[in-house]
């Protein structure tokens, strides 16, 4: 997926071919910038495939254009999803794939980040981070829902659950696919020893999107009561953010913040509005 980094995007896919040769590779560029495309397509070889939309569909959307694709015209067992900045380590990609033959329950699979970080999901917190301390390389860790930056899917598992779920844009919808898979008795996994940095986000309105769907999240596996909850524990950060304005970023201001809360109550999803 790429959106106006060429630098990242090409190196993500050269750390990608140099770990499995004769991987196919699909670029699916989000509408960028002519500079931006232009650039990106400089830099890739003849044999990438480019998909370039005249609209930012964002995560979801845009991945189910290529997962259909998939599903439909090829025969390879599985899919890697990746961002456009994923740094990888050497081994990710194999680590990964060695994980998912191991075990042909696992439907999801992602790799591990360096702050050793693993995702939650409960009623009240929808999705959060636990850290702890890397277990034996090479283990399989049964998670909740998956880390977004890279993960591997199972073609199977994809037909048996359907694809992302496109009110959530991004930011929330590989958690969503996530809890699905589990719901359906697949396993998502984290991979420990098979490690990807994602250092920055480029995406816009994260604080609307991870407000507004963070309870949609809650609210599509616990109902409208636990969402309600959810709601209560939101609206305390953007209390805090009054009190304390010096603690603003641009994730997480008052404004995308209560612009995400209305949303989810009033039904709206999708793309973000205009800022």
């Amino acid at each position: 997926m790429h959106w106006n980094r060429p630098a990242e995007c090409a190196a993500t896919i050269r750390s990608s071919v140099a770990q499995i040769p004769g991987l196919h590779i699909l670029v699916l560029d989000n509408s960028s910038s002519s500079a931006n495309y232009a650039a990106l397509c400089q830099q890739l070889d003849p044999s990438v495939e480019v998909l370039r939309f005249q609209e930012n569909k964002g995560w979801g959307p845009a991945l189910n254009v290529a997962l259909r694709k998939w599903l439909n015209d090829e025969i390879s067992r599985y899919c890697f999803i990746s961002a456009h900045d994923a740094e990888l380590a050497p081994d990710c990609l194999t680590r990964l794939q060695a994980a998912m033959d191991a075990n042909p329950k696992l439907g999801i699979a992602c790799p591990q980040y360096p702050d050793c970080s693993v995702p939650h999901f409960s009623p009240l917190h929808g999705v959060s981070y636990k850290f702890v301390n890397p277990p034996r390389s090479d283990r399989v860790e049964s998670i909740d829902v998956p880390h977004g930056t890279l993960m591997i899917v199972r073609r199977e598992c994809l037909a048996d659950i359907g694809l992302f779920d496109e009110r959530y844009f991004a930011y929330g919808d590989e958690h969503e696919l996530g809890v699905r898979a589990r719901r359906h008795g697949w396993e998502v996994g984290l991979v420990w020893g098979a490690i990807v940095a994602n250092p920055q986000t480029s995406t816009p309105s994260p604080g609307y999107l991870l407000t507004r769907n963070s309870l949609l999240l809650v609210h599509d596996y616990f109902g409208k009561w636990a969402a309600s909850l959810r709601a209560l524990v939101i609206l305390v950060n953007p209390m805090r953010l009054v009190i304390f304005p010096q603690q603003k970023n641009s994730w997480f201001s008052t404004r995308s913040q209560w612009r995400g809360f209305l949303d989810y109550f009033a039904g709206r999803f999708g793309s973000p509005p205009l800022r």
